[in-house]
């Protein structure tokens, strides 16, 4: 019942479903078929009252995938992929920007050689088809890509919300800090640019 309703809803938001579900204990998945930059696909996935995904333990993640390869929506190769909720803050660690964690602590499912941050702009975490595996990668946040959207069965904790955690937040008070001006090397020295600049993801 619970998924039938759900589904209503984002038919309702949408004018169509424009993909599939997954009930777990406390969740339920659902896998999009545009493919959006981070930020849009964020707001995707909030203006049809769900979330991006974020995977905190090995559960999450055997369902996840169980749930893409059974539907066929698995991403097929190194060039696509599915936007989940890790996002780098300016301290240089992803966290989800759902919950406000730090991605690894449960769980750690970086694919090989990642996270890379090239050209220093990779950050925002996509799921995708490494080699024989799916798995993490980080990725520029301006690329359009699926996305995977959640819905929590259950309020768990979220700290103060997102404006505490992301940098991007067009309100939060922590973008007034001197630690959200990140130090990148040029030449012999150190510069400090605007996290803006750097990431280049308008503000939600």
């Amino acid at each position: 019942m619970y998924v039938k309703l759900v589904s209503i809803f984002i038919v309702a938001i949408f004018g169509v479903c424009l993909g599939e579900f997954v009930e777990t204990p406390d969740k339920l998945y659902f896998a999009s078929k545009e493919a959006l930059n981070w930020t849009e696909a964020k707001k995707a996935c909030e203006e049809a009252g769900l979330e991006l995904v974020s995977l905190l333990n090995e559960n999450d993640k055997a369902v996840l995938e169980s749930f893409l390869k059974e539907y066929k929506l698995a991403p097929q190769d190194a060039w696509t992929g599915y936007w989940l909720a890790g996002i780098r803050h300016p301290d240089g660690k992803f966290y989800w920007d759902t919950t406000g964690t730090k991605v690894g602590e449960g769980l750690s499912d970086w694919l090989v050689g990642e996270p890379s941050n090239a050209y220093f702009k990779e950050h925002c975490i996509e799921l995708k088809q490494g080699f024989n595996q799916m798995g993490w990668n980080d990725y520029f946040c301006v690329e359009a890509r699926k996305y995977l959207c959640q819905v929590p069965r259950a309020e768990g904790p979220r700290g103060e919300g997102l404006r505490d955690y992301s940098f991007l937040a067009e309100e939060n008070r922590l973008n007034e800090r001197p630690s959200y001006r990140v130090p990148m090397p040029f030449d012999n020295g150190i510069i400090y640019l605007d996290a803006s600049e750097i990431f280049n993801v308008k503000p939600f």
